[in-house]
């Protein structure tokens, strides 16, 4: 490892990273009644400093638990949180912050499904995390800019404007993601697919994220200065406010 470099800061790494984070994909034990495939070929794996490792390993069990058990995933998805997710929860009761249980009713048919109190910081470092290493992954180079994330995980029904601006955002780059040229990659697509669009005149270029087919995270990686961003600033208003003006805190 003397010659690897952090995938995050660039500085020595010290050991191998999965990303996505392992746990995301399920384990043999679990899906072999079931599903007869393979969900861990080839994962990727980034190399790590001890910081960054360490700060990122307490939340990869967060993010598989949040994930895993959200409405509109894959079947996949819903055998991993009856297993290892459940494990996770039995081990660690307070892992997820539970706000109420309910009932979810789909073409005559009920299903259990529990409402929880997402933590977005976690969820957010936790993107970034991937999004930083995806990049290293494919270009071999530490990316030094800013990252933004977007996805309708966020949403909350007490969060009006903040959901709005989640939705209209996603719309915006999903519609775009039709005329990406790149290729979606992942050897494990019914857990976690990418896509890369192209980079734009501002140096930003878009990552999505695809978890278990039904859970999608979009991070902006804003390649500019901060001296280059202040000179852009006056035309990224003038769009912002067109698309996202309504919703500006009075």
């Amino acid at each position: 490892m003397n010659d690897e470099k952090c995938y995050w800061c660039g500085q020595s790494a010290t050991s191998m990273e999965h990303v996505p984070p392992k746990c995301l994909f399920p384990e043999e034990k679990d899906i072999k009644d079931i599903f007869n495939k393979s969900y861990r070929n080839n994962l990727i794996r980034v190399p790590s400093c001890d910081e960054h490792n360490m700060k990122k390993s307490n939340l990869d069990e967060y993010l598989m638990v949040t994930l895993s058990g959200k409405v509109g995933n894959n079947s996949v998805a819903y055998i991993h949180t009856a297993t290892k997710v459940s494990r996770s929860r039995i081990r660690n009761p307070k892992i997820i912050n539970i706000d109420r249980e309910d009932i979810l009713k789909v073409k005559d048919k009920e299903f259990p499904v529990l409402w929880i109190n997402v933590d977005n910081d976690k969820l957010r470092y936790s993107f970034e995390s991937i999004a930083r290493a995806i990049y290293f992954y494919e270009n071999e180079h530490v990316f030094r800019g800013k990252c933004f994330v977007i996805s309708r995980l966020f949403n909350h029904p007490d969060d009006v404007k903040g959901s709005e601006f989640n939705n209209r955002s996603s719309e915006l780059i999903e519609n775009e993601q039709k005329y990406w040229i790149n290729e979606i990659k992942g050897n494990n697509p019914d857990i976690f697919s990418y896509q890369f669009s192209e980079v734009d005149g501002f140096k930003c270029q878009t990552l999505a994220l695809n978890f278990y087919e039904g859970t999608k995270v979009y991070v902006i990686l804003n390649g500019m200065t901060d001296e280059e961003m202040e000179e852009v600033r006056p035309k990224l208003a003038a769009v912002t406010d067109s698309l996202f003006g309504d919703l500006r805190n009075e």
